[in-house]
């Protein structure tokens, strides 16, 4: 390398450190400041937001749908700083530059009005040459305002619900001193097929300069720490095409001209090396220009090559198909409430979310600080970017958007396409979010040429998540749509027991492709000890109404089961949920919202991370890449429950997006119940190319035979070599045919539907049943009724057993439900079915007999809870739930399928379980059940604990008119 001059080194004036800073309270739009006299006048340090260093008001409004800051303050603030620029013998430029401002900034230099600037994502930047006095004191002044001037609160970076309404300079504040005769701006340009580095851009030319003698010396330095041969280029100059424009021409006579562009050969002795999200290979590159053997100027760049496609409906990273495994980042920081300028906070995040599989982030209506960027690259992380823009603007194709609008996203694309141009990791961008109607927008549209001809390197579309399919009226290189929702497909249907489903439903509708929109949604308990975290600018406000009320309802010292069920309930979810993308053959990626919590909306505790991305000990990260990594090993089958012995054909399927196939792929599997390997074996398959979902064979298992078991089918793929490529689990579960009890002939039965099951039972309507005969003749042992009536109420209180298997029209507060958990938010999505968190279930409950089953809500429960009313328990104080379901932690009802109680000298069990519907009666499951409640009603063991009252009991069951005879 050229010895480097430090004489020539660019000057840069740190401005961070202490500003007078007033705000200005009274301000109705003026650019006047207070007089330095005035008393408002105080001191901040810059980078920070006014809210984290005491300015603004404690807020009155305490929010229970988000966050709330200690302190708020809306409005304009002012800045003022004093510094000395040294003389220089060289004739200098002087740039100054915010970072992490928000939003609007007015600037004045030394008294004159240097202008206005508004960008939210990018870096603010005046040139404050004119007004600069070197060798003397200089004053420095802005005004900062955070109001809302555009109709774009929306966006998750200001947003209450996410980043927070805040308010100051959070990156720093920088003057850099540059020579005249500089590089204004140089786009590096990396080709990975050719191997070589395009280099183009523009210098900066002084009228009195000669450019004979300019030259750019180029040194790049290996990701292996070896440097490529130097190279140097003689710069040919041209007309930049703004030269005769009256803005080209600086107020000296400055002109700006184009360099004819340079390619340089990157396929040197030590081999191109590629980034990629497996391997974040990175260049570094020293650019200096020269005027003659004066170094005039320098740039240090850093830069990956990749290329990065669609081809079909495959997303190609370096000529090979990725599937884009990914999370989003809705702009949340729990300690600051803005964006943190701190590499290594991004380090951390992306490190842990690579531990779970993780190879993706979409930035949720933002783009990200520059720290975020440079840790994507390092780290492998494929980035999608967006406007900071989610707003109801462009949902009529016949209406245009505010013009003013419009220019303020169409600035903020250029500058963020300038500015993140040598970040291998920026691969997506969205216009923003959520924005369309059914058929997209023309000005949306536009913006996506627009992009496409700034930078033809990165992959554009629309929106984010509207707009349908197929595309009609829409300009986008892929589509972003909800697997959720987007019809025919229902969101209470996104994960269900059957594995064979996918999504072609909606990814067969387009020949781009498709990543899933904001995938899966599931959540789980709150965490209350979370808030003493909040150390920040942040409180978490909807935790005490949340705590008065699990407190008043007695429910606070259930919180732990609560927690560790509904999250085994959110991620066995969650697994079928992404495992069904996975089996898409014609899926590019998914987005899942989120894997940490979202504080807003009501708190949404969709996360395996807590806010903090801390872990709340519901998946393991190794657990986790089972069904998150490049290669997933999947299961099908129709159902998860089988008769007892039964044989059971299973479909392995792989989803492959390795970097290389897998050479001789063989299948391993081994069927395991109560620890013991009940069966085992392997095939041999071949070769699995890249980039497939592809079928690998048959096997035939036979579920235990022995009594009601779970089983587990582990499966494994390894290569020729014995290298263990991918390994899953798939859960399954056994029941024996159904038998009729030996003292069936000691029921009572009401239930028509029943019959089938209650051989030798006596069949009667409600109307005849007689207590005191039942009573006398004590020939019956139990009472089935779907409802209660006078006479059977008058059997239970004279000392009979009576089962009722209510209907939901049965019950006074019936509470509808669905196997999954609440979706999102309740307080967003209050009227969604079934808002409910799955089971909590007790071990050796005597009601389920020999049911399998754990602590929490797994798929042998689906067919018999989905779509099961819940009975409310909160009037039954003492009476403990036989089947609990949790409810949403903001309702936070007491719920069960099924209780029991001592009514007078009697015995009662209410249950909603579906036993009534003849078409489920067939399924292995839930005849069982009903066969063991039998079992446990006719035997001692039915003995309740707990007592209520007559009135009690009215409370809960609607009492039905008989006929009596006359």
């Amino acid at each position: 390398m050229q010895s480097f001059d430090p004489n020539t080194v660019l000057q840069t004036y740190n401005l961070n450190g202490t500003w007078q800073f007033c705000l200005a309270t009274n301000d109705t739009g003026s650019l006047v400041s207070p007089s330095s006299g005035d008393p408002a006048w105080g001191e901040i340090q810059v980078p920070g937001s006014w809210e984290e260093q005491g300015y603004g008001e404690e807020p009155s409004y305490q929010r229970v749908d988000t966050w709330t800051k200690v302190r708020e303050y809306e409005g304009a603030a002012w800045y003022t700083r004093n510094f000395e620029i040294a003389s220089t013998e060289m004739d200098c430029a002087y740039i100054l530059r915010l970072k992490g401002v928000r939003w609007t900034t007015n600037l004045w230099v030394n008294g004159q009005y240097a202008g206005e600037r508004d960008s939210l994502v990018n870096v603010q930047e005046w040139d404050v040459t004119p007004w600069i006095r070197e060798g003397s004191l200089n004053e420095l002044k802005l005004r900062v305002d955070n109001t809302m001037k555009l109709p774009l609160a929306g966006s998750h970076i200001h947003s209450l619900h996410t980043a927070t309404a805040w308010g100051g300079i959070t990156g720093g504040a920088t003057l850099e001193c540059i020579p005249m005769n500089r590089i204004n701006q140089l786009s590096l340009l990396p080709d990975a097929k050719q191997e070589t580095l395009t280099i183009k851009g523009t210098i900066n030319v002084a009228p009195n300069s000669t450019s004979s003698a300019l030259r750019l010396q180029i040194e790049i330095r290996h990701p292996d720490g070896t440097w490529l041969d130097d190279q140097s280029f003689k710069v040919e100059l041209r007309k930049h095409e703004d030269d005769e424009r009256p803005e080209a021409l600086e107020a000296d006579g400055q002109r700006i001209a184009e360099i004819q562009p340079l390619q340089l050969n990157l396929a040197q002795e030590q081999g191109l090396a590629l980034w990629s999200d497996e391997s974040p290979s990175l260049y570094q590159a020293m650019i200096r220009l020269y005027d003659g053997e004066l170094q005039l100027d320098q740039q240090q760049r850093t830069f990956g090559v990749r290329s990065f496609q669609a081809h079909g409906q495959k997303l190609m990273l370096n000529d090979i198909p990725v599937f884009l495994r990914g999370y989003v980042d809705c702009c949340i920081f729990p300690l600051t409430g803005y964006p943190v300028w701190d590499k290594q906070h991004y380090i951390r995040q992306f490190q842990i979310a690579k531990s779970y599989g993780f190879n993706h982030v979409r930035l949720h209506g933002w783009s990200a600080p520059q720290p975020f960027w440079e840790a994507a690259d390092e780290e492998g992380m494929l980035v999608q970017a967006e406007l900071p823009h989610w707003s109801r603007l462009f949902e009529n194709r016949e209406q245009p958007a505010p013009a003013e609008v419009l220019t303020y996203l169409t600035h903020e694309l250029e500058g963020l396409l300038t500015s993140l141009q040598d970040h291998p990791s920026f691969v997506l961008f969205s216009m923003g979010n959520e924005l369309i109607g059914y058929n997209g927008h023309p000005e949306l549209n536009e913006l996506v040429r627009k992009a496409q001809a700034l930078d033809p390197s990165r992959l554009y579309t629309d929106n984010t998540g509207f707009g349908q399919l197929p595309a009609q009226g829409r300009e986008a290189d892929f589509y972003i749509q909800s697997l959720n929702w987007h019809p025919p497909l229902k969101s209470e249907l996104s994960a269900v027991p059957d594995t064979t489903l996918d999504y072609q439903a909606v990814t067969r509708l387009t020949d781009r492709p498709v990543i899933g929109h904001e995938h899966a949604q599931y959540t789980m308990y709150v965490r209350p000890e979370e808030r003493e975290k909040y150390t920040g600018v942040l409180r978490p406000s909807w935790l005490p109404p949340i705590e008065e009320s699990l407190t008043r309802k007695g429910i606070a010292t259930d919180l732990e089961q609560f927690q560790r069920a509904s999250g085994a309930h959110l991620v066995r979810s969650l697994k079928e949920a992404m495992e069904r993308v996975r089996r898409t053959p014609n899926a590019a990626g998914i987005q899942l919202l989120d894997i940490r919590d979202f504080p807003g909306q009501g708190h949404a505790t969709t996360g395996i991370l807590d806010v903090f991305w801390d872990s709340k000990g519901i998946a393991e990260p190794v657990d986790f890449q089972q069904f998150n990594e490049n290669t997933v090993l999947l299961l099908s089958c129709r159902e998860r429950t089988f008769y007892a012995g039964e044989a059971i054909q299973v479909e392995a399927r792989v989803s492959h997006y390795g970097q290389q196939p897998i050479k001789d792929a063989i299948v391993h599997w081994k069927l395991i119940s109560n620890h013991v390997v009940l069966e085992e074996g392997h095939w041999h398959y071949g070769e699995v190319d890249r980039g497939v979902v592809l079928p690998l064979g048959y096997l035939t298992i036979h579920a235990p035979s022995e009594n009601a078991a779970a089983f587990k089918l582990e499966a494994e793929i390894r290569s020729g070599d014995d290298k263990v490529i991918a390994t899953n689990v798939w859960h399954g579960w056994s029941f024996p045919h159904y038998r009729t009890h030996e003292q069936t002939h000691r029921i009572w039965n009401s239930v028509t539907e029943l019959q089938p099951h209650l051989l030798g039972a006596q069949q009667d309507h409600v109307d005849h049943l007689d207590g005191s005969t039942l009573r006398r003749g004590s020939q019956f042992n139990l009472v089935i009724a779907k409802s209660l009536t006078p006479n059977i109420l008058d059997y239970l209180v004279n000392g009979g057993q009576v089962w009722i298997q209510t209907p939901p029209e049965g019950l006074y507060d019936p509470v509808e439900t669905k196997y999954l958990p609440v979706f999102w938010n309740y307080l967003m999505f209050a009227t969604q079915p079934g808002a409910t968190m799955g089971l909590n279930l007790k071990e050796q409950t005597a009601m389920l007999g020999r049911f399998p089953y754990d602590h929490a809500s797994d798929w042998q429960w689906y067919h018999l809870v989905n779509g099961t009313p819940a009975i409310c328990l909160d009037t039954l104080r003492g009476v403990s739930p036989l089947i609990e379901v949790i409810d949403h932690f903001h309702r936070a009802k007491r719920l069960t399928y099924a209780f029991e109680a001592r009514v007078g000298k009697g015995k009662i069990l209410v249950s909603s379980l579906p036993f009534t519907e003849l078409s489920l009666m067939k399924r292995p499951e839930v005849a069982y059940l009903f066969q063991e409640i039998i079992s446990y009603l006719l035997s001692d063991q039915f003995e309740p604990e707990s007592a209520i009252s007559v009135g009690e009991l009215l409370g809960i069951l609607k009492l039905q008119t008989i006929r009596f005879a006359l």
